[in-house]
C-alpha cells in the first residue's frame, strides 16, 4: 500500500490516501464520468483518506434527481479540480471512496502508464462488466 498525496490545480485543497495504482483503476461510460473524463483509483479502506488542507474550499457536484445511489463528488471551489468521490452504495459493496488519478501529486509517469484500467459499463448500471465501447473514454 502506498500513501499518496493529492491536491487541486491551485493548491488550495490537499489530501492523502492509502491506495495502490497497480491494483487497478476505473473509467466509466456513465453520463457523469464521460462528461468529467473521470479516472479513479478505488481505495481499499475509505477511512485511510484525509483532507490535509482547504476543507472549507470544497464543494460537491449537484446530484441528478433520478440518481438512486448515495454518491458525492468533491471539487475545489477556487479552481474546479475534481478530487474524489465517496458514498455508500450496495452496488459497490457498501461505503466507498475513490480518488481522481489526475489529482495525485508526484506519481511517476511509469506508475500511471502501468496502472491497469477497468472500463465499467455504468451507462447500463452494470459497473462490474466491461463497457462495450471505450475509445471515447
Amino acid at each position: 500500500m502506498t500513501l499518496y498525496h493529492g491536491s487541486c490545480f491551485c493548491g488550495s485543497v490537499s489530501f492523502e490516501a492509502e491506495g495502490d495504482l497497480s491494483s487497478g483503476t476505473l473509467r466509466c461510460n456513465c453520463e457523469f464520468c464521460r462528461k468529467m473524463r473521470y479516472w479513479d483509483m478505488p481505495l481499499p479502506d475509505p477511512e485511510k483518506f484525509r483532507v490535509t488542507n482547504g476543507a472549507e474550499l470544497l464543494a460537491e457536484t449537484p446530484r441528478k434527481k433520478n440518481l438512486s445511489m448515495d454518491i458525492h463528488h468533491f471539487f475545489c471551489t477556487r479552481c474546479g479540480t475534481r478530487m474524489w468521490t465517496e458514498g455508500d452504495a450496495a452496488e459497490f459493496g457498501g461505503r466507498f471512496r475513490q480518488v481522481c488519478v489526475a489529482s495525485l501529486d508526484n506519481v511517476a509517469e511509469a506508475e500511471l502508464v502501468g496502472a491497469p484500467v477497468f472500463f465499467a459499463d455504468g451507462a447500463n448500471d452494470d459497473w462490474f462488466f466491461p463497457a462495450p465501447e471505450i475509445r471515447h473514454l
